[in-house]
């Protein structure tokens, strides 16, 4: 793999991972980012995608993409360049991939997932409550859906990924408020930036789909 010939493609959400894992393994490659707000929906998300792999540099002939599936946004998505893809079916499962085996959704039903530096981002009463308010729910439908969620998750998930700090105290007070709220358990899963430290130095085993110029991404290769 020639670096100079290569660039990553990868979703904003994981810009802080991107940046560690290329400092672990010494590459110094191109990125291009993808805004996260395209996860609203991936036929945006998709359009994007094609857009970006539109307008790369000159000479460029291998695109890494830092994604996963991301809800069909890569299906039948192809390019003039080869793609090496990461066969998991989001970012949070990219980030629960520590050992070699494929494994594409590593996730829990029930379980929500933390793993921002700042947890008040991913708040999800926050959340919940400007949902309720951008869509003018009264109280009594909000205390409905509340206890639909409530249902829904048992546990809040803290991502330790190494790179987040988040055995902090004032990390774990602002997810226990969540989980309060939620009546969830909180708890901490192991995570890192291992595949794409894979992806980044070409050891690109069965946990990537390789596609050579030409070939779309189809959702019966990319999830296992």
């Amino acid at each position: 793999m020639d670096q100079d010939k290569t660039i990553i493609l990868a979703c904003s959400s994981l810009t802080e991972y991107v940046e560690a894992a290329q400092e672990s393994v010494g590459t110094r490659m191109r990125v291009r980012y993808l805004n996260r707000i395209y996860h609203r929906d991936p036929a945006e998300m998709q359009e994007h995608i094609k857009t970006e792999l539109g307008r790369m540099p000159e000479g460029i002939d291998t695109v890494l993409v830092c994604m996963g599936f991301c809800g069909g946004s890569w299906n039948n998505v192809q390019s003039r360049y080869r793609l090496v893809i990461p066969r998991v079916d989001d970012c949070v499962s990219l980030l629960l991939q520590t050992k070699d085996e494929p494994v594409s959704n590593l996730k829990k039903t029930g379980h929500l997932y933390v793993r921002a530096k700042d947890p008040s981002t991913e708040s999800f009463k926050a959340i919940f409550e400007r949902m309720a308010e951008a869509y003018h729910v009264d109280d009594e439908t909000a205390e409905q859906k509340h206890k639909e969620w409530m249902a829904l998750y048992s546990t809040i998930s803290v991502m330790d990924t190494g790179i987040n700090q988040c055995r902090r105290e004032e990390y774990a007070a602002v997810v226990k408020k969540d989980a309060d709220w939620l009546g969830a358990r909180m708890e901490y899963v192991e995570s890192g930036i291992h595949l794409l430290e894979k992806l980044f130095s070409g050891n690109w085993d069965a946990q990537f789909l390789v596609l050579e110029p030409g070939r779309a991404v189809q959702k019966e290769e990319m999830l296992i």
